[in-house]
């Protein structure tokens, strides 16, 4: 979180990052922390950092441009230039009542995948929402709605119109679902939902 410009060894006093950088990492961290028991660290508290409009702060607007890098497109398959979503190696992860208990899911539905988008690097499954049984804070609706993943990789991987039970996390930040490495998605079977409900 901290960029080189901002370390001790620079100068006297860093230049912290703006408490909205933090607060998104946080969001983008904080699933997978507690997936493996552990806090988000009390030395990268949010509330100590500055609001970007009360004084001085970095931002990653000031060091990266929005756009991002400059990838050639593949014309076959619409990716960018890079890795390809058919070199992931997933770990799977079993859905059985004690991992469920374990990772504390955010949110588990039933759902048919409806397609799985690449773009560039940025792979996203789109699912018909059959049943929610478990939800949080991001409203889930009975209906068409994305999955987004934190990588180039698909894990758990789904395929189009196949019906699954998924548990994942959630960015409640920009309010959206994640399903990320660690996440479950199994084929359906009623008496997966009946151990979750």
């Amino acid at each position: 979180m901290y960029a080189p410009i901002c370390t001790i060894d620079f100068q006297h006093e860093p230049i912290k990052p703006c408490k909205s950088v933090c607060e998104r990492a946080r969001a983008g961290c904080e699933p997978v922390l507690l997936r493996y028991s552990h806090a988000w660290p009390d030395s990268l508290a949010c509330d100590e950092l500055p609001v970007y409009d009360r004084g001085v702060c970095i931002s990653p607007e000031a060091i990266v441009t929005a756009e991002g890098a400059d990838f050639p497109m593949d014309s076959n398959n619409g990716n960018c230039g890079g890795a390809g979503i058919d070199r992931c190696k997933c770990k799977p992860v079993k859905a059985t009542q004690k991992t469920y208990l374990r990772n504390n899911y955010n949110y588990v539905i039933r759902a048919k995948v409806k397609e799985v988008k690449t773009k560039c690097h940025d792979v996203t499954a789109v699912v018909e929402v059959k049943e929610i049984l478990k939800s949080s804070l991001v409203n889930i609706p009975k209906d068409t709605v994305n999955l987004h993943t934190n990588s180039g990789c698909l894990c758990p991987p789904l395929s189009a119109n196949e019906e699954y039970i998924i548990m994942g996390y959630e960015d409640e930040e920009r309010s959206r679902l994640l399903l990320v490495e660690g996440s479950i998605a199994e084929k359906w079977k009623e008496r997966l939902g009946k151990k979750i409900k």
